[in-house]
């Protein structure tokens, strides 16, 4: 008989193959969520789903491992998994770093820091000046970025865990590198390869390969850089890193250039973008657009070359208005006012204690087990509160009803452990594509509710549409092979309604018509 401590197992098996066989170690995050759901075991669904969106997001699947991290954020923060929601936040952060979408990634470390704090977890401490540096290097404030990478390893000066030390050590190496301290990078960067090395990260033996590759070929020792580089985008292509094996691509194009093989260099810088371009990665991109830029200019294609360079530089001005420095100097302070702030953390932990049992109580009584969405309960009371205060300020305001379409087949064909998968997925699909300030509810059965504020008409109507098609499109098959689904979604907008009711009979109405017209529509 399957128990939660074989959950656990297979988390950890999971954990530990992520550094060098991560397609083994997905399996075993899925195998792991399954049993989880069948035991009711939330700490192991959640960790198990954490798990898969770290994993997919580091082999390049980087919206859907944000879709799985977030959920599993929200799981954390509903039940109160201290120790899993620093993770989730670290990894959120990363996962938008990688993205270019660096004020996500600066709010989610910001709050990473505050989760990590309040458990006294130093290395998530560390991660989070790892970040705050990588920000900075975005910027090409490299003087910053090593400073708080050095940071970063001056708290770590009793940390005897090598994954942290070697990520600490190629951050310096790479900051160094960018600041033309050449030897200083070589023997950082050599000395975090034995680190990663020791911890059997493959990629972090990449990434510190694929540095000292960029020092050889400033040192211009070619064959050398060769080695590094071929060498790193082979571990990457078995670690399934695309991340990692595309930043690879771009120095392999970097270096036929300067063996003056124009064709080949086009070829990797081609390929890199093309994989960047799949991930969404910002800041690769633009790089490899400029380096393509330059080497159609060399080849005498001046029309191509003009063109990517004036996508380059879009693509990297829509970077630089994202985190500005002073957003980033800001958080710096915000750094140093924390690490006081930890010192006296347990002479408030009895009061902490205390109210977060209260907040805790109110939560669950509002919460929907199943799926961490609202209740019916939680959903009246905040709905009622938001109509009531809708007339003073006079903002437009939209409700959406929606229902899984042929959700009773499912239980049917397949049985309500994977009924109760289906919900939960769907659950955190709406979840993921909406605001923040947008509540949504599990109404009843396959129903669900979400109340938009400050949008109506058509902005409402393309929200709904969002989620018809997240729906439609989720790889349904990775729950049961033959499986898929679709919403019907009803869609009205306040009109000095009084009670919250009018407009959820309004949407029922509107949801009935779209289900008439033949399921996954929408009806406004």
């Amino acid at each position: 008989m399957t128990t939660e401590q074989d959950v656990n197992n297979l988390n950890q098996r999971a954990r530990a193959l992520s550094r060098e066989h991560p397609t083994e170690a997905l399996a075993c995050a899925q195998q792991a969520a399954i049993y989880a759901i069948q035991l009711n075991y939330d700490f192991g669904f959640t960790e198990a789903i954490f798990i898969q969106g770290s994993i997919m997001s580091l082999q390049g699947n980087v919206a859907e491992g944000l879709h799985l991290m977030r959920h599993a954020l929200y799981m954390a923060n509903l039940h109160q998994f201290q120790t899993l929601t620093p993770d989730c936040l670290q990894e959120i952060a990363r996962a938008c770093y990688t993205m270019g979408d660096y004020d996500n990634a600066l709010d989610t470390w910001a709050l990473c820091l505050d989760a990590a704090l309040a458990i006294d977890a130093k290395d998530i401490y560390i991660k989070g000046q790892i970040g705050l540096g990588q920000l900075y290097f975005a910027h090409d404030d490299f003087y910053n970025a090593l400073n708080h990478h050095l940071k970063a390893r001056d708290h770590a000066y009793q940390c005897q865990d090598q994954n942290i030390l070697a990520a600490i050590e190629i951050n310096i190496g790479t900051d160094q590198f960018e600041l033309k301290q050449l030897d200083s990078a070589k023997t950082i960067l050599k000395r975090a390869l034995v680190y990663a090395q020791q911890a059997h990260n493959l990629e972090y033996q990449a990434a510190a390969m694929g540095t000292l590759g960029r020092v050889a070929l400033a040192e211009n020792d070619l064959p050398l850089a060769r080695s590094y580089l071929e060498r790193a985008r082979g571990i990457n292509q078995r670690h399934e890193n695309r991340w990692g094996e595309a930043h690879n691509l771009y120095n392999l194009g970097l270096l036929a250039r300067r063996e003056n093989q124009l064709d080949k260099a086009i070829e990797f810088f081609n390929l890199g973008l093309q994989a960047a371009e799949q991930m969404s990665a910002g800041h690769l991109i633009y790089q490899l657009e400029f380096a393509l830029s330059e080497a159609q200019e060399y080849s005498g294609n001046f029309a191509l070359a003009l063109k990517l360079h004036q996508q380059a530089y879009q693509h990297h001005y829509q970077l630089l208005r994202q985190a500005s420095l002073q957003r980033l100097h800001a958080m710096e302070t915000k750094l140093e006012a924390e690490r006081t702030r930890q010192e006296n953390i347990h002479l408030r932990a009895q009061n902490d204690q205390e109210r977060k049992a209260r907040l805790y109580s109110d939560h669950i009584a509002s919460q929907d087990q199943l799926t961490g969405l609202l209740n019916r309960r939680g959903f009246e009371q905040r709905g009622h509160a938001l109509l009531q205060s809708n007339p003073e300020h006079r903002e437009p305001l939209a409700l959406l009803m929606l229902d899984i379409d042929f959700f009773k087949g499912v239980n049917d064909r397949w049985g309500h452990l994977v009924g109760d998968y289906v919900l939960r997925q769907v659950a955190a699909l709406l979840k993921s594509g909406c605001r923040q300030d947008d509540l949504v509810c599990r109404w009843g059965g396959e129903e669900f509710l979400i109340l938009l504020p400050s949008r109506n008409g058509m902005p409402a109507r393309d929200v709904a549409e969002r989620l018809r098609l997240m729906v439609q499109n989720w790889s349904w098959d990775k729950i049961e092979h033959g499986l898929s689904m679709s919403i019907s979604i009803g869609v009205t907008h306040y009109q000095n309604d009084t009670q919250l009711m009018q407009l959820v009979q309004r949407a029922d109405q509107n949801l009935y018509r779209a289900k008439q017209a033949g399921r996954n529509q929408i009806v406004f």
